[in-house]
């Protein structure tokens, strides 16, 4: 009512009611002052006019208006008593009017002043009478829109209308129907993208879930066959190729179908679409082709080198498909392409929120989607090809995949939470430390004092949603913000690094402009942060002499640099593009980097006063997600994570394996460590099997996460 007060002000001022030149002095008018009566700004107002939009801006509530109807309704008794004031009936005062020319009658007026003030008052009143016909016309215009906008499609579906389908005690994802809706296939494991977990069936609409798989490899993309008699799925075996199984519905042993190929689908009974990994790294393209891999070609191939095409969703007349994809490790909104790869096509759905499962409804009319546009995971809808975005659920828990029922009258999705805590482990045993909000990302300080870690500030998208940077005194418990206001972002591990002294840390923090800016502060914050000028990157770590290390693009590739604290003598450290900047050796006189390559990435560290890389890792799971290799303070152990899942941080291991003295490096093959059991083999290797581990001031002492995970599908009808 109050914005709507502000846009009448202005229909009839001609300018603002709070007119000021910057946003703050707006703000401070609104708060302190009520705007300037019309009047001062237009003599000629109407009293009823002045008294509706006064009513409409006042700042106590109570005396506002209620609803928009009482102030239509004001608007329309005004307009009509305007529209009586300019055509009276039986009123006219005795006005001698000519039939000559014109100027016969201004002067036959010119006798008569009453009469001239007469019709003068009664053109201004026919002059505001149409301007509030005018506003009275587009606020029924308005509302119109705005009721064909918000009336019951877009309104998320009543929660008590959802039906619960499983009821697991841990956490399922990815739910697929078969083309008559009554098999049910999911994903029995913690993530919704890729995780160790099991395929299962269930018959709708109270079988019980039936287990078709028992391998607990990385899954994800369940789907049917045509004829409902298999199901294909993704896996990511050891080697980080992406391959695609069956497993048969009723009875025999699951089976590899088709290597460098996931998230595949029928888009008719002998057509598939799958996505194809093209460089051996991770730039993975949608391709159509037959079942026998025949006639393929490319639907979709992402213009970045580090572009996923991961999933594909064709429309029911198959002139369309909505593909999911990442760029850089960061969900992008969906993307409606043309089935024939004439062009790239267009993005979908909320803009610059990440989408994660689309589908269609059966008439092909509407595109659903998997956004995190309102902050978390929720199903949005968007009318094809390019209506507005609407969103269909919403509330405390998060959804995930959308099997859509085939009378198009209601879809299954997994819904559920997942939360994360920070603890520490120490000879005392295992202690929580953070206590509210999703926490992630620790760090401990070189003296083993203090704690960082951070809340994230949005869906849960742990690689490009803001967070909350917080420190804890260990000793007292003290549990406080150490940048408050500050849009803390970037992979874990890789947002922010706590100098060798413990005093101070460099964070990567979004700016007004949304770019990414490396800010300096004192853990003690006696003094406010510092931004790092003529420096746009992020994942900053300190580096030797007083310099800062980050990463930032040029073009397409990513690259490391190195800079002063002040800003000044910035400088490439590597030639070659990185994928990711890891770690910094506690003597600083190593830097260790994710590469990307056409035989697979691999974890290399470079000296930084120059000379041969030594390889770490290379190939396989080892190097899959983002594992970081890190030192104990001391540098006497480095720690080595084993992911099991794409996020190390949240399903994982590390091995802690101690250096022999005046090394920094473990002697590793010289291709690199390649698998678990290789790393197991190195002397002294000890096992910490805990997601998240950060290392501190002794091999017994680290920060680890407890992380749970509890999801459920659920069947919500379409309103």
């Amino acid at each position: 009512i109050w914005s709507l007060g502000v846009v009448l002000y202005e229909l009839a001022a001609g300018r603002a009611p709070f007119d000021r030149t910057t946003a703050s002095e707006v703000i401070a008018l609104i708060l302190e002052r009520e705007p300037p009566p019309l009047t001062s700004h237009i003599r000629e107002v109407p009293v009823e006019l002045e008294r509706i939009v006064s009513k409409a801006l006042t700042k106590d509530r109570e005396q506002r208006y209620q609803t928009a109807k009482d102030l239509l309704i004001d608007l329309q008794r005004l307009k009509h008593e305007l529209e009586l004031q300019a055509t009276p009936e039986g009123s006219v005062p005795p006005v001698s009017v000519s039939a000559g020319s014109s100027g016969e009658s201004l002067a036959s007026t010119a006798h008569h002043p009453s009469s001239a003030e007469y019709i003068v008052s009664k053109i201004k009143m026919h002059k505001w009478g149409l301007a509030v016909s005018l506003i009275v016309g587009s606020l029924l215009v308005s509302a119109t829109i705005g009721y064909l906008l918000l009336r019951s499609p877009s309104k998320p579906a009543d929660r008590s209308q959802w039906v619960q389908i499983t009821n697991l005690p841990d956490a399922v994802s990815q739910p697929a129907l078969s083309s008559d809706g009554r098999m049910l296939t999911f994903i029995r494991g913690p993530d919704t993208f890729v995780a160790p977990g099991e395929i299962y069936v269930k018959m709708l609409p109270d079988g019980e879930p039936v287990q078709l798989t028992r391998d607990n490899s990385q899954k994800m993309s369940p789907v049917f066959s045509p004829d409902s008699s298999q199901i294909a799925y993704s896996v990511r075996g050891a080697d980080n190729q992406w391959d695609t199984w069956l497993a048969p519905v009723l009875a025999g042993s699951p089976r590899l179908w088709l290597p460098n190929a996931s998230g595949l689908v029928w888009s008719d009974k002998r057509k598939i679409l799958f996505s194809e990994i093209k460089n051996n790294d991770i730039h993975m393209a949608l391709v159509a082709a037959d079942e026998n891999r025949a006639s393929g070609r490319d639907v979709y191939v992402p213009l970045s080198e580090r572009g996923m095409a991961h999933r594909s969703y064709p429309s029911p007349d198959g002139k369309w498909v909505l593909a999911v994809e990442m760029d850089r490790a960061l969900w992008l909104p969906c993307r409606l392409v043309p089935m024939d790869g004439s062009s790239s096509g267009r993005q979908v759905g909320p803009a610059g929120a990440g989408c994660t499962a689309a589908a269609w409804s059966p008439d092909g009319k509407w595109m659903y989607l998997n956004s995190a546009a309102s902050g978390a995971f929720h199903i949005w809808r968007q009318r094809f090809p390019d209506g507005a975005p609407e969103q269909i659920t919403s509330g405390p828990t998060e959804e995930e995949g959308i099997a859509m029922v085939p009378d198009g009258r209601s879809f299954i999705t997994a819904v559920g939470l997942r939360q994360s805590s920070v603890w520490m482990h120490d000879s005392s045993g295992d202690r929580q430390i953070s206590l509210e909000g999703y926490s992630y990302d620790p760090k401990l300080t070189p003296d083993g004092k203090r704690l960082c870690y951070r809340i994230l500030k949005g869906a849960s998208s742990l690689i490009s949603d803001p967070s909350e940077l917080r420190v804890v005194d260990l000793n007292s418990g003290r549990n406080e913000p150490l940048l408050p206001g500050f849009a803390v972002v970037g992979l874990p591990r890789h947002a922010y690094d706590i100098s060798s002294d413990g005093q101070r840390i460099v964070v990567s923090a979004l700016d007004h402009e949304g770019k990414s800016r490396l800010w300096l502060t004192p853990l003690s914050r006696l003094s406010p942060p510092r931004q790092i000028p003529n420096v746009q990157g992020g994942q900053p770590l300190f580096g030797p002499d007083g310099e800062i290390f980050f990463t930032a693009y040029d073009g397409a590739s990513k690259f490391l640099y190195r800079v002063h604290e002040d800003g000044t003598g910035m400088r490439m450290v590597i030639e070659q593009p990185i994928a990711l900047l890891q770690s910094i050796s506690p003597d600083k006189q190593w830097v260790v980097v994710k590469l990307p390559g056409t035989e697979g990435s691999s974890t290399t560290a470079f000296p930084v006063q120059g000379g041969s890389p030594v390889k770490i890792t290379a190939g396989g799971r080892i190097t899959s997600g983002d594992p970081t290799v890190q030192w104990s303070p001391d540098g006497r152990h480095i720690f080595i994570p084993v992911p099991t899942a794409l996020m190390a941080d949240f399903s994982g291991k590390t091995y802690v394996v101690p250096l022999p003295r005046g090394q920094a490096l473990p002697q590793v093959p010289v291709g690199g460590l390649r698998s678990e059991a290789e790393i197991a083999k190195l002397p002294g290797a000890l096992l910490i099997d805990a997601p998240g581990v950060t290392p501190g001031s002794a091999p017994e002492v680290y920060a680890f996460l407890h992380v749970t995970v509890q999801r459920n599908l659920f069947r919500i009808p379409l309103p």
